[in-house]
């Protein structure tokens, strides 16, 4: 979840289209193929990792947040064969071992997705299968468990529905939204929600819609999420297909924003949640929105005491193993939909032209 804040290319158009053309030059003279080559001959310790949510191609009259959908189809396919051709792709345990000092293979990169999108059974595995590539899928379970579509999808669906010049909301606090400009009115309600410590998203959703005048009932919520959101049977045969399964808690809410024991619940519970279904141990953990927690030790705490053995974070780069690395803080490297191939190739060879986001 986060969409505009994974947008590649540096802060504002200037630095998007300065790293593009830097990007492209490099592309041209075939420097980052070399950068590549070097590096997977001399198995230097780098190791990257790229975060997508979902694949798809929405139209002007998508309901929810197309902000999460990271790729087209044809997109995702020639970034698999780019990785196919440069990487060697790894899974969780691979890159605990390697920050743990283990040898590192030639270019290793983990392929993540994140939230347990629909697309991913039904688009991404497909092509996944069809390079021999395998990806770790983090479920962020509640949502699978009770058929609702992610929070943020919801307040997409119902901020492009109302049909209100503003919306006034009372919890967690009182906010007039301005709906002139849907997007930027739907990228205030996400923070309103991101922001707010122990909200109870039920009751945010509930008063979303009222004050929006969008019916919102149990069927058009069950119906939402069986378009958007996987089922059990969607996780178990990504599983059976060789896919690591792993868990982005239960609700989905900032670590940070939960009191003690909602932390254990959707900690543990999700662990516990995927276990049940896979019949396999979780180790793997990927945070909401992607925010670092090495500076909170509470919540660094948690995590450990939970059973988990690595955490993944949004914070953008790639992890140079030969520096301690923390094994609750594996950075990621966004993509987006429409992303040229030379950025796409270019942030994995040079990290510096990706966006940097410091969470």
């Amino acid at each position: 979840m986060g969409g505009a804040a994974r947008r590649l290319g540096g802060n504002g158009m200037n630095g998007k289209g300065r790293r593009e053309q830097l990007a492209r030059m490099l592309e041209r003279a075939r420097m980052f193929s070399a950068i590549l080559r070097v590096r997977a001959r001399l198995r230097m310790p780098v190791l990257s990792a790229i975060c997508y949510h979902s694949i798809g191609e929405p139209g002007p009259d998508y309901p929810c947040d197309d902000e999460v959908i990271d790729a087209t189809r044809d997109e995702f396919r020639w970034q698999l064969a780019l990785l196919k051709r440069h990487f060697t792709v790894v899974g969780p345990e691979d890159v605990e071992a390697m920050v743990a000092g283990g040898p590192t293979p030639p270019n290793p990169v983990i392929i993540t997705f994140d939230d347990g999108y629909r697309s991913c059974r039904d688009v991404a595995l497909p092509l996944l299968s069809e390079f021999g590539l395998t990806a770790t899928f983090f479920i962020a379970t509640d949502y699978v468990t009770h058929r609702r579509p992610f929070w943020w999808d919801t307040v997409s669906y119902l901020v492009k529905r109302s049909s209100e010049a503003r919306i006034v909301v009372d919890y967690p606090r009182r906010a007039v939204i301005d709906l002139r400009d849907r997007k930027a009115a739907i990228a205030r309600v996400k923070r309103l929600v991101s922001a707010e410590f122990g909200i109870d998203l039920r009751r945010f959703i509930a008063g979303l819609a009222r004050a929006s005048a969008v019916a919102w009932t149990p069927a058009i919520e069950a119906e939402l999420a069986d378009r958007l959101v996987m089922t059990w049977q969607d996780i178990r045969a990504l599983h059976d297909a060789g896919m690591e399964i792993a868990s982005h808690t239960r609700s989905h809410v900032l670590l940070r924003n939960l009191p003690a024991d909602a932390l254990g619940d959707e900690l543990a519970g999700s662990r516990g949640d995927i276990e049940r279904e896979i019949q396999e141990p979780v180790r793997s953990l990927a945070y909401p929105v992607g925010y670092r927690i090495l500076h909170l030790p509470r919540l660094r705490a948690a995590v450990q005491s939970a059973g988990y053995d690595i955490g993944f974070t949004n914070a953008t780069g790639v992890n140079y193993l030969w520096r301690t690395i923390d094994r609750f803080d594996i950075r990621r490297l966004a993509t987006a939909r429409g992303v040229s191939s030379a950025m796409f190739l270019g942030q994995l060879a040079l990290p510096p032209l990706a966006f940097t986001r410091a969470v």
